[in-house]
């Protein structure tokens, strides 16, 4: 699906057209073959970088061919829990005379920005390709939040954490390891954008993109903290539930070695041969304090060789 929109100077509202027009913005979503030829037709696009913006796995990136620059991104999702989180490739196009949003997922969320303000008009390319770069960033630095709240519980519950949080430690690494993978490619394109070789950049625009460089720095020390972190918390989890599960062993160990004993004796008393006090009326008495007694004295030596 291809919409173009457009905001001026004059415009106070941003007005959906029906075709392309000098200083459009071109939202594209999940397009069929015959878009993505009109596209590489009407703007001049190389078709084979178009159709590298489809693969799911495709890396941040930035390429200029015959004065177009494609620079590709990946933006996060949520889904119904936190615990579903994943990213997906987008693709800005800046031309001369437009921006391209090129995805097959849907993106309209990256345009809410240029809804509510004003200030960003369709014909100021650069100006608005580094201001859906921030909400990308800013969408980043929302599920990290919500991802230190968990690990943070985590912390504070370690040693009472259930089956299913474990399945969750596992999950928040796999997610911040994307995150990481997303935007550690990032801070080269950003480097290589500074530069001035791929867009014509005003200083008001350079500071915009050093302060994209700051925040894209800063996501990636927090992904790298959250998962040392979440690392640190599994790893102490899995230190308690072995001493959990040694102590277990060492009581029913201990259990087997003092119950076996009196088990011993009472055998011999089980048989059918004479045995020493076996007609003695009090030998049940007897018997019975000399295994309290044995039993106490197998505890204390446990004791005091610290087994127990």
């Amino acid at each position: 699906m291809i919409k173009y929109y457009q905001r001026t100077i004059t415009d106070q509202k941003l007005r959906k057209l029906k075709k392309f027009q000098v200083g459009t913005l071109i939202h594209v979503v999940n397009p069929k073959e015959d878009e993505i030829d009109f596209l590489s037709k009407q703007l001049k696009l190389d078709i084979d970088i178009i159709k590298d913006a489809l693969d799911p796995h495709e890396a941040p990136r930035m390429e200029i061919k015959k004065d177009i620059t494609y620079v590709f991104t990946r933006v996060p999702r949520q889904d119904a829990s936190i615990r579903h989180i994943s990213t997906f490739p987008v693709m800005f196009t800046v031309g001369k005379d437009f921006l391209l949003i090129f995805s097959q997922e849907n993106t309209d969320f990256l345009l809410d920005e240029l809804r509510n303000n004003k200030n960003y008009r369709t014909t100021q390319r650069t100006k608005l390709f580094i201001s859906i770069f921030f909400e990308i960033e800013n969408f980043y630095s929302d599920l990290l939040n919500k991802i230190s709240k968990q690990i943070n519980y985590f912390g504070l519950n370690v040693g009472v954490v259930k089956d299913q949080d474990i399945v969750s430690f596992v999950r928040y690494e796999v997610i911040l390891n994307e995150f990481i993978s997303a935007l550690l490619p990032v801070r080269h394109v950003l480097s290589s954008i500074i530069s001035g070789k791929a867009l014509d950049l005003y200083q008001y625009d350079r500071e915009l993109i050093e302060d994209l460089q700051l925040n894209n720095e800063q996501l990636i020390e927090r992904s790298k903290s959250n998962l040392a972190t979440l690392v640190n918390i599994r790893q102490a989890q899995e230190v308690i539930s072995t001493n959990r599960l040694n102590r277990i062993i060492t009581v029913l160990t201990v259990s087997t070695v003092v119950l076996t004993v009196p088990t011993m004796v009472t055998s011999f008393y089980g048989m059918n041969v004479d045995l020493p006090y076996a007609s003695n009326g009090g030998a049940f008495l007897g018997i019975s304090i000399f295994i309290v007694l044995l039993i106490a004295g197998l505890l204390f030596f446990l004791k005091k060789k610290r087994i127990i």
